[in-house]
């Protein structure tokens, strides 16, 4: 979780994460990199190692180009690699719930806070698994 102090969200802040995730999922199963660049808050902070401390910033131009590689990344199981992964994720699950915070949230491989009152994403854990 990124920091700032963790105050479990109320009904109506989970319901409007709940929404925000919808619009997001959508966009992500359609590939609609314009549509996920306005739910993101740039440069995105991305971490492609677990390994490895270092991140990386990707800005605006780069985004469509960095998500579409990113959706390519293999996982372990059933779904082959992110996009499977995501496409499968179309509602959120009690442990989703529980990370929603009045500002900030995760759900899977991203990280989310609350800029301006919108939330946005912020963060991306990168890594695939090597099968």
């Amino acid at each position: 979780m990124l920091g700032g102090k963790a105050q479990r969200a109320s009904a109506p802040e989970v319901k409007e994460f709940e929404i925000f995730w919808k619009k997001l999922y959508t966009a992500i199963v359609k590939k609609d990199y314009q549509a996920l660049s306005q739910c993101t808050e740039f440069p995105l902070v991305v971490k492609k190692s677990l390994t490895d401390t270092a991140v990386q910033t990707i800005g605006r131009e780069e985004f469509s180009a960095f998500f579409n590689a990113y959706l390519e990344l293999p996982v372990s199981g059933e779904f082959g690699n992110k996009y499977g992964l995501l496409r499968a994720r179309k509602t959120l699950n009690d442990d989703d719930m529980s990370l929603v915070t009045e500002e900030s949230a995760s759900v899977e491989d991203f990280e989310f806070q609350k800029v301006d009152g919108r939330w946005k994403l912020v963060y991306v854990y990168a890594t695939g698994d090597e099968e």
